[in-house]
Formats: structure tokens, sequence, C-alpha cells
């Protein structure tokens, strides 16, 4: 083999393990960045929304209670408003988790299931309002709050604690992939490192053997040559240019003896 193919080929060997090591960390890079998406761009905002979400449900009742207690108008005003915010939050959410490719059927089935009983809290809260205008005793107002808001509620409250647990398991999921990701991309990077090391010092030992070795032994040939001691051959110790480079020692070698000797024939 060719001392530049051999050159060559360690080089090609090097770089193809800094490839790898190239390779292996863009694709682990490029694994948690599509995490850190996936977090940044649906599931954090899910999880803000569902909060948000049940802030103005709870607030919406707080509301409610107020105005059947002091009956005043703007107590009302305030219920209405929450009202339609509160439906407009849930609706964005149920057709964000329709956009999103990778949302599961259960998340969509809940936020389903939140609207609808959002809309129909939305009218019980509505009623409670239309009993106390028409001026119902407040015995009768908190008895019917009791049997049609407090129920819708509280299934409304559940609905958001399960949504929201969800997301806090799949972002908990997430994290740990995440982890996962940079310590096995770390890990592949050392243990490949570690690997070129190697064949580093293993080129360098295996140049030394096959190229700095016989260079040094036919410059110590070609001393030898140089004060006249020719009786001791050349040896050829590689197949390459260095290897043809010994053999014209040698034939050089061979015919100063041959001419040596017959000059001392004469």
């Amino acid at each position: 083999m060719k001392i530049s193919t051999k050159i060559l080929l360690g080089f090609g060997i090097l770089i193809a393990l800094v490839w790898v090591i190239g390779i292996f960390s863009i694709t682990s890079f490029s694994y948690s960045g599509a995490l850190f998406s996936r977090m940044d761009n649906e599931t954090i905002p899910n999880m803000t929304a569902v909060g948000e979400l049940g802030q103005k449900v709870t607030e919406t009742h707080v509301r409610l209670m107020e105005f059947l207690l002091s009956g005043k108008i703007s107590a009302r005003d305030n219920v209405t408003g929450l009202i339609r915010t509160q439906e407009n939050l849930a609706q964005d959410h149920l057709e964000r988790l329709e956009r999103e490719t990778t949302t599961s059927a259960e998340k969509k089935t809940l936020a389903q299931d939140l609207l609808e009983k959002i809309k129909l809290f939305s009218s019980s809260v509505v009623e409670a309002m239309d009993m106390k205008t028409r001026g119902l005793p407040d015995e009768d107002l908190l008895s019917a709050e009791e049997k049609t808001v407090r129920p819708i509620f509280d299934t409304m409250m559940d609905l958001l604690a399960r949504q929201n647990e969800i997301y806090k398991s799949e972002l908990s999921v997430m994290r740990k992939d995440v982890k996962a990701s940079q310590s096995r991309g770390q890990l592949i990077i050392v243990i490949i490192a570690i690997a070129a090391m190697l064949v580093g010092i293993f080129l360098s030992f295996l140049a030394r053997k096959r190229i700095s070795q016989p260079i040094m032994h036919l410059t110590q040939a070609a001393e030898d040559i140089s004060k006249g001691e020719i009786s001791t051959p050349v040896k050829k110790e590689t197949s390459d240019e260095i290897g043809d480079l010994a053999e014209a020692f040698e034939r050089m070698r061979v015919s100063l003896k041959v001419m040596i000797e017959e000059e001392e024939s004469k």
C-alpha cells in the first residue's frame, strides 16, 4: 500500500469519526429541540389555557353568588361577561387541540365534554340570575343554585383537574425525554471521541512502525554505505515507496560491492 494511501486512509477514518460525532450531535439536539418546540407550542399553552379557564369558571361562580345575595346590576354584568369569556376560552382550547397533530383522542374528548358542560353551566347561571331578577326568596335561590349550578360547577372542575393532570404528566415525560436524549447524546459523543483518540494513537503507532522506523533504518544503511560498510544487506521492510527505496539501496550496495571486488581482483 502506498504511503499516500495510508495517510489518506488514516485521515479518512478520523474524518468519518468526526462526522459520526456530528451526526449523533445533530440528531440528539434535533430531537431535544422538537420536544422543546412541542412544549412551547402545545403543552405549556394548553396548560395555561386550562388554568385560565378554571380561574374564570371559579370567578363566575363567585360572582353569581355575589349577585344572588346582593342583586346588584354590576354583579350581573360581571357574570355575563365572565360567561362569554369562559365559553370563548373553552372553544379556543378545543379548536387548538383539533389543530394539533399530536393531540390524543382522550384530550379532545375531555375538551369537548368541558365545552358542553360550560355551556350548560352558563345556562344554569343565567337561569339562576333570572330567578333573582324575578324576586324569588334567597332560600329558593340558594336551593336552586345548589341543585342546578353547583353540580355542573363541580363536574367542570373535575374535568379541568383531569386535563391539568394529563398536561402535567405529558410535560414531565417530555422533560425526562429531553434529559435522556441529552445524556445519551453526551455519552455517545464521549464514546466516539475516545474511539477517535484511540484510533489516532493507533495510527500514530502504525505510522511510526511502518514509516518512521524503515526510514531510520534506511538512513542508517546510507550512513554505513557512505563509510564503506557494504557487507550488510539492506532489508526491505515494507511494500510501499520506502520498500522500493530499500530495494534501490540494496542494488546500489550490491553494485558497489561488485565494483570494489573487481577493483581488488585486478
